[in-house]
């Protein structure tokens, strides 16, 4: 039997239907594994901030928060930030060092399997 889904918010619930379907089809773990953590409740969600993010990922070049990113911090270095949801002044903070933010769903569809993508949370 398929474990029920609990989600309401109809855009939360089709991303993570494409992203299991996207595990299905081209067999890369990382996007069921995304799937995985929003499905879970919103208060386990990752809620790094750009310091986590220039501590922890800072040789990386695409990094992925399976929650919302906060902008409390700074950022160095170029980097493609992938997040369900992002702070102003965190989209701000990365523009501005050049590098760029964008949605979890353009992400997969770039790189579907998903290859350099570290998960940060």
């Amino acid at each position: 039997m398929t474990k029920q889904n609990k989600k309401t918010n109809p855009g939360l619930v089709t991303l993570i239907g494409d992203l299991k379907a996207q595990t299905r089809s081209n067999g890369a773990a990382l996007w069921r594994d995304v799937a995985q953590r929003l499905e879970k409740s919103r208060s386990n969600w990752a809620e790094p901030n750009l310091s986590r993010l220039s501590r922890y990922a800072a040789d990386e070049k695409i990094i992925l928060v399976p929650g919302k990113l906060l902008g409390s911090g700074n950022v160095e270095g170029k980097h493609t930030v992938a997040a369900y949801s992002v702070s102003n002044s965190a989209r701000a903070k990365i523009e501005e060092a050049g590098g760029k933010v964008v949605s979890i769903h353009d992400l997969m569809n770039e790189n579907p399997k998903g290859k350099g993508v570290y998960i940060l949370g």
